[in-house]
């Protein structure tokens, strides 16, 4: 199995360093880590949650010469904008297309909460969960045929590793039959609405390991960030 892709704020990667600097030298100072902000030994990336702020700074000439990576990250939040939550598909045509246009990686992380978003066209049936919705709405296709990588943002679910093997297995394989040469992530978080543990977090990378290329991994809000530490040095020991 190839080495895993390790997307992640450069932020993470000093917090993490801060806890144990050779497991953030291993994990990081690689062409197999993306830091967004960037951060020396990774692939310096950005990432924006508006494609229109993409586009303004494009414009102005703003976006740093050793960038290689633009992430586009829509969600049901204030940094996107409401017309973008909207339609999320034709904000990442546009986002992807310009990108290109720029010789940028892309990576593309569509949030499950645009299921639930002022003005979209998805709507939750009875009962349904917002990452139900999600799976049956078409955007992880949208986003493969419009970026080099995606990710599922799958990470509220890591505490039920079945769960979340489903959402990523079934995400993965629309990806894939979208754009055959995308690589797929899955999120991994230190608190997505509870404290992780690195036992959750291993769980839930182990039941999807032979299904995504990496993962994107945050410390929820700066939080715990031993607790990733821990994780990472167990997946570099059985990675090797």
């Amino acid at each position: 199995m190839q080495r895993p892709l390790w997307v992640t704020a450069a932020g993470t990667m000093d917090a993490i360093a801060l806890v144990d600097p050779g497991v953030a030298r291993d994990a990081f100072e690689s062409d197999h880590a993306i830091a967004l902000g960037g951060r020396a030994g990774a692939i310096a990336g950005r990432a924006w949650a508006s494609c229109a702020a993409f586009e303004g700074e494009l414009a102005a000439g703003t976006i740093a010469a050793d960038v290689r990576v633009a992430m586009y990250d829509p969600e049901r939040w204030r940094a996107t904008p409401p017309e973008e939550q909207a339609d999320p598909a034709s904000a990442m045509e546009r986002f992807g297309r310009i990108a290109a246009e720029h010789s940028y990686i892309r990576i593309i992380t569509p949030h499950p909460g645009l299921m639930t978003a002022a003005g979209t066209g998805f709507a939750l049936a009875e009962g349904e969960t917002e990452e139900a919705a999600y799976l049956r709405s078409g955007l992880t296709g949208a986003a493969a045929r419009a970026a080099d990588i995606v990710e599922t943002q799958s990470q509220r679910l890591q505490t039920d590793p079945d769960a979340y093997r489903r959402l990523v297995e079934a995400t993965a394989a629309e990806a894939r039959a979208a754009n055959p040469d995308v690589w797929v992530l899955s999120g991994l978080a230190t608190s997505p609405g509870s404290r992780a543990t690195p036992e959750i977090l291993l769980a839930a990378w182990e039941r999807v390991r032979d299904v995504v290329d990496g993962h994107y991994i945050s410390l929820s809000k700066a939080r715990y960030p031993e607790v990733m530490t821990a994780f990472l040095r167990v997946t570099l020991e059985r990675s090797s």
